[in-house]
């Protein structure tokens, strides 16, 4: 079958034309797999809204050819480019009227790729739709949400935890009739349902709340003084629900509860109940294993950005889990998680280069890399109407130390609402690289990493000058040393703050992960909480915080140490920096080509800018040191947290 892939794709025929233009107004180059079928046919993507930055791009792509394509996307109408690449280019308009005629075109413009994809899949209609016509179309073959269907709490459980796992959030308007029927079944009374559909922590939220009520209630625990909390979900009753049980727990929609008398409840509770102790830990762990086999059983070719994201979450917690925890039975659980990191780290790696360029291209509404969250501020800034933006760095923060942070935040703060996304560090994982690009909002190569660069205080303020700001105000925090700006907290326009204490405990970690591990715990309890002082302080001032990370870590043995001089321009245990690609591969072959990855030209970083990495979890420190650092390509260093909290 034909896909609008495949429909999207034939308009760019590899070898056809040198320039392309291309508007794209409903965002159907948006689409991650497109984005890489078009870079490896040979085109070099550029997506700019400022036309001094596009202007810039293009004659950096120079010279391009039939063999080595431009193509430029814009949304607006083509005769807005430059005349000299207008009348150059092969011009090219693509609009979702051609290609769902018998639907309402708001409705389909409000989908994300990957529903639009779906879309097309589905039956086409015998006539053309009006709004509502499409909107039941849409949840039906699209959401698979049926409301004749989702008549009881099981039915609705289920959908709900496969559509948070699926396709994104539905538009509004699809929202909002599937809720008005919803409501209309006295089943479902009382249910946060606006709140469940729209925010997956709210959904796991509500079924976590539920089971930890029904095994307080089979265990004959004590309510408290409180008494019981509204009972909505009948586990003990409801053989529907208890059937689903192990796939909300494999998803992650639902946690474990911790009880002293697991074994007392029904043999279909014990696989939501643990014990305290390491072998009930060791389950989880097991089953994490699990389902990092089935992820990466599929071709790696075939994982989407959503399938490692997951996979990451996965990772982490699984890395939090054997490093946090001792006892006999975890010992041959971390020999098993380190028997995959070969497997996670190749499959990483071979994906990245593949897919790693081309999401840099899109940027808004939903970013990729770390250097998109500027723009994602001003985005939301704008939609929202806010006067002032805040952004915390907390540099080196790895997903999973957010795993170990967030639930101790949560409990000191019950009033913070945290809602996660996950980004892409830029390459190599070196904070003069990452940081910068993620303070500036612009690419590596035009951040710049060398001592004569413009310093990240310059570049915050340059973004959002351009943006029409004017007090603007970057800081370093040291919070054991002294305390925060203070009063300059509520002042700026936009403010960026940066903490190095989590990156300073990696680098003093010298028994690998589980000593960064015990330091981290130690973090939470003595630094931590004048850092939570001071995001409270913001949320009092700005109403909303961006907390970030530029990178994460890893523990790592040493192969030894290249002895190359002058030659090269940075000297990381991760990640060694060249602007001479022959200098580079002399030193490359005293290692040999199957241990190092060679990283550059890759449309992100300056041209001449090479990064030479240790493969997988080698670092060039004298051999067999143990060392816990970043600068490489493993998913624990790449893979990193975008927290936004308000007070809910």
């Amino acid at each position: 079958m034909v896909t609008l892939l495949d429909r999207v794709l034939a308009r760019f025929p590899p070898g056809a034309y040198a320039l392309i233009l291309v508007s794209d107004p409903d965002g159907l180059l948006e689409d991650e797999a497109a984005l890489v079928a078009l870079s490896q046919r040979g085109f070099t993507i550029v997506r700019e809204v400022d036309p001094i930055r596009l202007r810039y791009r293009v004659e950096q792509a120079r010279p391009w050819s039939v063999e080595r394509p431009l193509l430029i996307v814009t949304e607006g109408p083509l005769e807005d480019l430059p005349y000299d690449l207008w009348q150059e280019g092969h011009r090219i308009t693509l609009t979702l009227h051609d290609e769902f005629p018998d639907l309402a075109y708001p409705l389909v413009r409000a989908l994300n790729a990957a529903q639009r994809e779906a879309a097309w899949r589905a039956p086409r209609p015998s006539r053309r739709l009006g709004e509502r016509g499409t909107v039941e179309h849409l949840l039906r073959h699209v959401f698979g949400a049926v409301p004749e269907q989702l008549t009881t709490p099981a039915a609705l459980i289920a959908w709900l935890e496969a559509y948070h796992a699926g396709l994104g959030p539905m538009p509004e308007a699809l929202a909002r009739h599937l809720l008005e029927a919803l409501r209309a079944h006295p089943a479902f009374q009382g249910w946060p349902l606006e709140a469940m559909l729209h925010d997956r922590e709210a959904f796991s939220a509500f079924v976590q709340r539920e089971w930890a009520t029904y095994v307080r209630r089979a265990s004959g625990l004590s309510l408290g003084e409180g008494g019981e909390p509204p009972y909505l979900l009948r586990f003990g009753e409801d053989r529907d629900l208890q059937d689903i049980l192990p796939r909300l727990i494999r998803s992650g929609a639902l946690k474990p509860v911790s009880v002293e008398r697991g074994k007392s409840l029904p043999l279909w509770a014990q696989v939501a109940v643990v014990a305290a102790g390491s072998e009930d830990l060791g389950q989880r762990a097991s089953a994490l294993l699990r389902d990092l086999d089935e992820t990466l059983g599929m071709p790696v070719g075939d994982l989407r950005w959503e399938e490692w994201q997951r996979l990451a979450r996965q990772w982490a917690e699984l890395g939090a889990l054997l490093h946090g925890e001792t006892g006999e039975p975890l010992r041959g659980l971390r020999q098993a998680y380190c028997a995959r990191c070969a497997r996670v780290d190749e499959a990483f790696l071979t994906w990245l280069r593949a897919h790693y360029a081309p999401l840099a291209v899109q940027c808004l509404p939903v970013p990729h890399h770390v250097y998109h969250i500027p723009n994602l501020l001003a985005y939301e800034r704008r939609r929202h109407g806010w006067p002032r933006v805040a952004l915390l760095v907390l540099d080196g923060m790895s997903l999973a130390d957010w795993l170990v942070v967030a639930p101790r935040w949560g409990n000191r703060h019950p009033t913070w609402h945290m809602v996660e996304r996950l980004l892409l560090a830029q390459i190599p994982t070196l904070t003069p690289v990452s940081r910068r690009a993620l303070i500036g909002g612009v690419r590596p190569a035009e951040a710049g990493s060398s001592a004569t660069a413009p310093d990240e205080a310059h570049l915050w303020e340059t973004f959002w000058v351009r943006e029409g700001l004017e007090r603007c105000l970057y800081a370093r925090l040291a919070l054991d040393r002294e305390p925060a700006p203070g009063i300059l907290l509520k002042e700026p326009q936009a403010l960026c703050l940066v903490d190095n204490s989590l990156d300073e405990l990696t680098h003093s970690a010298r028994l690998g992960e589980a000593d960064r591990r015990a330091s981290l715990n130690v973090w939470l309890e003595e630094y931590s909480p004048a850092l939570e002082g001071v995001i409270e302080n913001l949320l009092g001032g700005f109403g909303v915080v961006y907390l970030a990370s530029d990178h994460g870590h890893v523990e790592a043995r040493g192969i030894g140490q290249p002895a190359e001089g002058l030659i090269v321009q940075t000297r990381g245990l991760r990640a060694r920096i060249y602007e001479d690609r022959h200098a580079l591969e002399r030193v490359r072959a005293r290692f040999g080509e199957g241990e190092t990855v060679v990283w550059g030209q890759d449309g992100l970083l300056p041209e001449k800018y090479w990064a030479l990495m240790p493969r997988g979890r080698a670092a060039f420190a004298p051999y067999g040191d143990l060392v816990v650092t970043h600068g490489g390509p493993t998913v624990d260093e790449v893979v990193v947290p975008l927290i936004r909290i308000e007070k809910g």
